[in-house]
């Protein structure tokens, strides 16, 4: 149980969480024709300057992801940003763009078909993430369009943090869970954090969501 949630607000968080990537792997179930495993929903609290250090331990030193700054925006001046992050091994992006065009891609445009995907499917599925989120806690979404990168999370810490630029003392509301493509050979990671500041805001639609469905 973490410091800023008790028991039941952790449980509902994860929840809300788990129904939004559910919404997320059925669209990438359809995109790659395989099923998609999925792991219970892990939440913790995380400096923002330890998200790149974070990815490496999961995923390795070098990672393929595609990632998506967004806003939920509960009223004008209230607003909590955050972060959507597919993260994979970059041994398993090829295998993960395969699976996207149903076969082996070849070698001489593999670089530029990689990046062009990626993107692509950050679209469809970071923004399925993150507007399911919105949807659950009855806010707004302002996202913007995502960025691929290739290489060692740490050479990235720059393009990982959220709209109001770096704040090395500001902790992050991070939630992951992982996944694999059966068939495919490809395991990875979807990741979202949030502005920890945006607590009390979060909270309120938190509880809401226990009123309503797990009262």
């Amino acid at each position: 149980m973490s410091d800023v949630l008790d028991e039941v607000e952790e449980d509902a968080f994860k929840e809300l969480f788990n129904i939004s990537f559910g919404m997320t792997a059925a669209t990438l179930s359809e995109m790659v024709d395989a099923e998609i495993a999925l792991s219970v929903p892990t939440f913790s609290m995380l400096p923002e300057k330890a998200v790149s250090e974070y990815m490496r331990q999961i995923h390795g030193v070098v990672v393929g992801l595609v990632g998506m700054r967004y806003r939920l925006i509960f009223k004008p001046g209230q607003a909590v940003p955050g972060m959507a992050v597919l993260l994979v091994r970059a041994e398993d992006l090829r295998h993960f763009i395969d699976a996207l065009y149903g076969g082996p891609i070849p070698e001489e445009v593999a670089a530029q078909v990689e990046e062009e995907s990626m993107q692509l499917t950050g679209e469809v599925l970071l923004y399925t993430c993150a507007s399911s989120l919105s949807l659950l806690f009855a806010s707004d979404i302002d996202g913007e369009r995502p960025f691929f990168f290739r290489g060692n999370p740490e050479d990235m810490s720059d393009a990982l943090v959220l709209p109001q630029g770096v704040d090395t003392e500001r902790d992050l509301l991070l939630l992951r869970v992982d996944f694999s493509l059966t068939g495919k050979g490809v395991t990875g990671s979807l990741l979202t954090w949030m502005d920890g500041n945006g607590l009390p805001l979060l909270k309120t639609e938190i509880n809401h969501f226990i009123c309503a469905h797990m009262a």
